[in-house]
């Protein structure tokens, strides 16, 4: 039987080895608390002095882009693909939501799943159908589905085209809600979406769409199914688009043709996720941001707010292609670099070299 080692003291080596995961655990730490300050701030956010009931409405408009942001995200930033035809997700959301709360009176949460995952179903078909094209093809094709969607909504009886469908006030598990139980409602949905978009980024799901994303060819040679994986992208990009549409439509207690028929949904979604940074967490969150308070602060001057989208879009992909968010992120991630630079060269001080492990090793007796 083999004895143990004891009194063996860690080399140079395995103190840097130490020191640089001490400092990773530190800034995952770090991250977490910042996540959490961010969501704490939210929260508190209708108790703060001189808030009102329409600034509670609004904050929610701005959380559900930032929610449709983050599921073009997954496919623009995290798998390399670009999608023109999300607001037929939206759309699709939107119109389950509303057409099982008014003829079955359905609770307001089943109505957000039910719309997710309808448009997550659909996503999956087009899927199959989309990833099969390249490049500007299927750019070419998602739009070709928006349209598609917009025609069916608009023409089909049971979407009742641009009468619309009214729907009556909210109810959550049984309770009436008003702008700020709304708002409550659309912050929980999305916690539970930022918090699955950062597990799966991380998880082997989340490498795989990324190999894929950098060099497919290795990637498939490495054994990674690209439909596979395309295809699931595809499917949870569509579920969180649609459930982000089914909130926007309940929180207007109104679904119209004349509002998602119109192809300009997905572009401002797609620019909400490339302004922002696709590939980054807090991406779709500054992109959803700006694109939904824009035309809030330019009310008067609705026409110059696309103009002005369009300028932001053409000077991010010109000066940061990567974002804003990487831009505001680069000093960071320069500081916690040069700190694990310093933890694996050993610059943490004067250390006394270790003693030969032999001088020091004690075996037990067998």
């Amino acid at each position: 039987m083999a004895g143990n080692e004891e009194g063996v003291r860690p080399t140079g080596t395995g103190r840097s080895e130490a020191a640089i995961a001490r400092l990773k655990r530190s800034f995952a730490a770090q991250n977490f608390v910042l996540v959490v300050l961010f969501f704490l701030l939210l929260f508190m956010m209708p108790f703060a002095p001189g808030f009102k009931g329409w600034m509670a409405g609004q904050a929610a408009l701005v959380i559900i882009y930032i929610m449709a942001a983050q599921g073009v995200s997954i496919l623009t930033g995290y798998t390399g693909l670009v999608s023109v035809g999300h607001g037929g997700f939206l759309a699709i959301g939107a119109y389950t939501a509303a057409l099982l709360t008014k003829y079955f009176a359905i609770d307001l949460a089943l109505g957000v799943l039910a719309g997710g995952a309808m448009a997550g179903f659909v996503g999956m078909v087009m899927g199959l159908i989309f990833l099969r094209l390249a490049g500007p093809f299927m750019a070419i094709g998602t739009l070709g589905f928006a349209f598609f969607v917009g025609a069916v909504v608009n023409n089909v009886p049971l979407f009742e085209g641009r009468d619309g469908i009214s729907l009556a006030p909210n109810r959550i598990f049984g309770m009436q809600i008003d702008d700020v139980g709304f708002y409550y409602v659309c912050l929980g949905f999305f916690a539970l979406v930022t918090l699955f978009v950062f597990s799966l980024v991380r998880s082997g799901v989340g490498r795989a769409l990324k190999a894929l994303r950098d060099s497919e060819k290795a990637a498939q040679s490495s054994g990674v199914n690209r439909l596979f994986y395309r295809t699931l992208a595809f499917t949870i990009s569509a579920t969180i688009t649609g459930a982000a549409g089914a909130l926007n439509g309940l929180i207007a207690h109104y679904v119209s043709a004349e509002v998602y028929s119109d192809i300009w949904y997905s572009v401002d979604i797609l620019v909400a996720a490339v302004v922002g940074g696709s590939a980054m967490l807090m991406g779709p969150i500054v992109g959803g941001a700006f694109v939904a308070l824009l035309p809030f602060f330019l009310e008067t001057l609705a026409d110059f707010s696309f103009i002005l989208k369009g300028v932001v879009l053409i000077a991010v992909l010109m000066f940061a292609p990567a974002g804003i968010c990487e831009v505001i992120a680069r000093p960071f991630r320069a500081y916690r670099r040069r700190r694990l630079e310093r933890a694996a060269q050993g610059e943490r001080g004067p250390e006394r070299p270790a003693p030969p492990v032999a001088m020091v090793r004690k075996e037990a007796n067998p």
